[in-house]
């Protein structure tokens, strides 16, 4: 028998969700023909979901991009070699830097570059090398908040909490879905079982959502209007300042602004709290002296807390309300993570974070570690001036469906100069671009889960060879991009010197640099110094993860915080203006209700929707809405309805769910698809962001991100 035919068992770990769940692949030949969970995985044990046990199918998908193809002035498009896609691509965007310069060159990536190191690295250095300020990533759409309220607070961007569920005695969990997203912003492993251990040992879980999901279905569930969390999290900080329930003398020992806080506080009475949050005013005083009570707790909130109108607001609540009751840096309670690579420091140290010094060109919206909002990117593109965006590189990036504003921003890219787009499929974004190139998947690429390691709660190590050879011409997208930059005269790095000695013919790749970083941390080798530290080599030859501790450390808040005095900063004038923007009165008679997202747990984002495993059943795009609602429109179970917004208007069917919350109407997002994915393309649907809005008048503004949770609507029969 031949030896390449021969099958074999290599492990890796999942590249689509934060989870990272380990993985062994089975492998015949060239291909892959089964995925099953890792049981020696130190933080998955044994676990994954049906997305990542069914990712095989997209690496062999027929409708997958496998070579260069041009589109041609019909719109169709047609294969070409990689020489001829350089050689334009190179042409073209010279003809750019020549007529506009450089900062007319923007790149825009998303969310699968968290799974694809060497890919970010070099997107996020050919940006640098730009120095363009169009530099666009999945970011603004659900996380800067975090990293703006980080920065606020402790000193610096990319400062992280994580919940400590494995020890806590009492969660808060705010518009998060965990049982179906697995976890985001912090990776725990089999996180259904970690959080369903809390009330065996005598704890309490509480789920605030507009929805009773999967996750509140299991525990504690306090609907809740969408978008109105700000206002929940502040009526309880108030009620721990009027009951005194705060170790005042503590926190001036340990934090700055304590002042400053009782006055933000002093914004959201708890009866007004209640009227907008849809929660009685007794529910609200009891969370917040549970809050006060419980021997520890952790304070949670992730995509429905982070999309809404004042999302930094309310992410500064949420870390304010773990601080002001002891809980940050204790077991059990907020902890800072113990990465493989601590990419956090490592950016401090090296200048890589920053926030607002400069802005946008059009909105004036201030950067967030160098990236402009994606909500700001069509008007970019569609308003004439010195800087305007006239070319754009983007890596796995469905602006069009992702982002705000789905019919201006298809719009918007059909006005660019030119076009280039990595991806795997020709989606309703790409079919846009000028070339569309094809990379490498996770299982063809080697990576680490450098995004998701800096925030387990079970800290590991793991680096891992490619399991499968690309299929067709694809190539990773860090060499792709290289050679883009190559044929415009660039290095794609940040690095200092990076481009000097590109022109000197020295050019270093992504993998040499982070495992520069990793020998160099408190986990490496130190070149050999440390006989038990790891390295690059060390970890691809190991079959599977290494654990790094079993939890992680507590008792070292000073070393993580960046600020001047090493004290947690609570006072912040910025936010008391956006309490004050969130407290105005607003006119909802023409849009009574709210619309939120829903995540579906055989759906990701925007993809996954071209896998015929995922899609069977009764799998497609719908809305939600509460029985009392549907009757008094004269909606029955299964009809058509028109969902109205201030920005756009959809139709899609319904569905009677006394799981949603009276005033708001639930659908699920990433469907409406177009172009040359035909299963996804054949499911219709309709885009849940053609009734979101763009541009810098309706983003949170302290860090760009975008409004996509709590959209004023209404909504009548469909035609």
């Amino acid at each position: 028998m031949n030896a390449e035919c021969v099958t074999q068992e290599k492990k890796t770990f999942c590249g689509i969700c934060e989870a990272s769940c380990g993985l062994i692949a089975t492998v015949d030949g060239d291909t892959v023909t089964a995925l099953r969970p890792d049981p020696d995985h130190p933080s998955s044990r044994g676990f994954a979901c049906i997305k990542g046990l069914s990712f095989h199918a997209v690496v062999t998908d027929p409708d997958r991009v496998v070579e260069p193809m041009r589109r041609l002035p019909s719109g169709e498009f047609a294969p070409a070699t990689w020489e001829e896609a350089f050689d334009d691509i190179g042409e073209r965007l010279r003809a750019v830097q020549r007529s506009h310069g450089t900062e007319s060159i923007g790149v825009a990536w998303g969310n699968p570059a968290a799974w694809n190191y060497t890919g970010t690295l070099a997107i996020t250095g050919l940006a640098s090398a730009l120095k363009t300020k169009h530099h666009y990533s999945s970011a603004s759409v659900d996380v800067n908040n975090y990293w703006v309220a980080a920065d606020m607070m402790f000193g610096a961007t990319t400062v992280n909490l994580l919940p400590d569920f494995a020890h806590t005695a009492f969660a808060l969990i705010i518009g998060a879905n965990p049982v179906v997203s697995h976890g985001s912003l912090v990776t725990t492993g089999r996180i259904r079982d970690v959080l369903r251990d809390i009330p065996k040992r005598g704890g309490r879980v509480v789920v605030v959502d507009p929805r009773r999901t999967e996750t509140a279905r299991l525990f504690e569930h306090v609907g809740i209007t969408p978008g109105a969390d700000a206002w929940l999290l502040g009526a309880m900080l108030r009620v721990l300042f009027d009951e005194d329930l705060i170790d005042v003398a503590e926190l001036n020992r340990t934090c700055t602004g304590l002042d400053e806080l009782r006055d933000l506080a002093s914004r959201f009475d708890v009866g007004n709290a209640a009227a907008q949050t849809g929660i009685d005013s007794t529910v609200i005083v009891d969370l917040a002296r549970s809050l006060a009570a419980a021997p520890s707790a952790t304070v949670y909130g992730r995509c429905g807390a982070s999309l809404g109108r004042h999302s930094t607001l309310t992410k500064f609540l949420l870390d304010t309300l773990a601080v002001v009751t002891g809980n940050i840096d204790r077991r059990g309670g907020m902890v800072f993570p113990y990465p493989m690579i601590d990419i956090a420091e490592m950016s401090v140290k090296s200048g890589q974070t920053s926030r607002g010094t400069w802005t946008t060109r059009v909105h004036g919206v201030p950067e967030v570690n160098g990236t402009a909002p994606i909500a700001c990117l069509s008007k970019e593109i569609t308003t004439a001036g010195r800087g305007q965006l006239r070319a754009l590189i983007t890596m796995s990036n469905n602006i069009v469906t992702s982002a705000p504003d789905s019919v201006g921003t298809a719009a918007a890219l059909d006005e660019l100069d030119f076009m280039v787009a990595l991806d795997p499929y020709i989606t309703e974004t790409s079919k846009h671009a000028d070339w569309v190139l094809p990379p490498a998947l996770w299982l063809e690429r080697e990576g680490f889960p450098v995004f998701t390691q800096g925030q387990a709660t079970e800290p590991n190590a793991q680096w891992v060879a490619p399991v499968v050879p690309p299929r067709g011409q694809a190539r990773e997208d860090w060499r792709i991009i290289d050679e883009i930059a190559r044929r415009i005269g660039l290095v794609p790095s940040a690095a200092p010197g990076a481009q000097l000695l590109g022109r000197l013919g020295v050019r270093f790749t992504p993998m040499a640099a982070m495992d520069l970083l990793l020998r160099i941390g408190p986990h490496g080798d130190l070149f050999g110094l440390r006989r038990k530290g790891l390295s690059r080599k060390k970890l691809m030859a190991t079959q599977g993860a290494v654990k790094l501790a079993e939890c992680c450390p507590v008792g070292v808040l000073v070393d993580k915080l960046h600020t001047p005095d090493k004290r947690i900063r609570l006072g912040q004038p910025e936010l008391i203006a956006e309490a004050d923007l969130l407290t105005k009165d607003s006119d909802r008679r023409e849009f009574p209700l709210r619309l939120f997202t829903i995540r579906e747990l055989r759906s990701h984002n925007t993809w996954l929707h071209n896998v015929p495993r995922l899609m069977s059943g009764d799998r497609r795009c719908r809305a939600f809405v509460h029985p009392d609602i549907a009757a008094a429109k004269g909606v029955g179970a299964g009809d058509d309805i028109r969902i109205t917004s201030p920005w756009g208007q959809i139709v899609v069917p319904v569905e009677l769910d006394d799981a949603i919350a009276a005033n708001a109407v639930g659908m699920t997002h990433g469907w409406g698809h177009s172009g040359g994915w035909t299963l996804a393309t054949a499911a219709g649907g309709a885009s849940y962001n053609a009734l979101t809005p763009s541009g810098g008048d309706h983003i949170d503004r302290p860090s760009g991100n975008a409004f996509l949770n709590g959209i004023p609507v209404s909504i009548d029969v469909g035609h």
